[in-house]
């Protein structure tokens, strides 16, 4: 019946069938397998950009991790975990301060404390120091503070000229002294026996 109603056309008209049938075939080949080849094509790329994206992001939670432990290791060592009483503390404080004073060679008139500020992550302590010496030696004072290997600072520094002596100069300092807990689940000052009734003093020597 079909190759009846072919052999019944014209000749324009199998062309135009051909073409036709062409068409239809090729419809069909793109509905059952080039078009779901191509949704699985995407899919599939749709996937590794998802997972380049998950690759990217631990890559950069692994660079934050490499940062902090290499911090933490720079850190280290003014970490303390060993708990100390407070006078043990202030104690140790007192003679830094007063062996690097004689090794700048300064002299010491007065040291004394300063009170302290105890906060969730660190306590800070002050001492203040009255001293006489070279403007150079004050000044290496000034610097072997703040760069010694603790986490100690001049907080505040003034200077006068000294009647006696047109050589040197008088000097008064504020040093802080800060106490960080290596462990984040210990307060810092959990690992200082800080006394309760000194920390109002301290905030308010701490802002003069």
């Amino acid at each position: 019946m079909i190759s009846k109603f072919i052999s019944g056309l014209s000749a324009n008209e199998r062309k135009i069938l051909i073409v036709a049938s062409l068409f239809v075939l090729f419809a069909l080949f793109d509905r059952l397998l080039v078009g779901p080849s191509f949704n699985r094509m995407k899919e599939l790329d749709e996937s590794i950009a998802k997972e380049e994206d998950t690759i990217r992001h631990n890559l950069r939670f692994l660079d934050y991790k490499k940062r902090i432990v290499g911090e933490a290791a720079a850190f280290r060592d003014f970490y303390t975990q060993e708990v100390r009483s407070e006078d043990e503390v202030i104690a140790d404080f007192l003679k830094k301060m007063e062996l690097l004073a004689s090794q700048a060679q300064v002299t010491l008139s007065k040291i004394s404390p300063a009170g302290q500020d105890a906060q969730k992550d660190y306590v800070k302590y002050f001492v203040t120091m009255d001293c006489s010496g070279k403007l150079e030696s004050i000044t290496s004072l000034v610097y072997a503070i703040n760069n010694a290997k603790a986490l100690i600072k001049v907080e505040k520094m003034s200077l006068s000229s000294n009647a006696r002596s047109a050589d040197t100069v008088q000097a008064s300092l504020t040093v802080s002294k800060m106490i960080v807990g290596a462990d984040p689940s210990v307060e810092a000052k959990d690992l200082v026996r800080v006394k309760e009734s000194d920390k109002p003093e301290a905030k308010t020597d701490t802002g003069k």
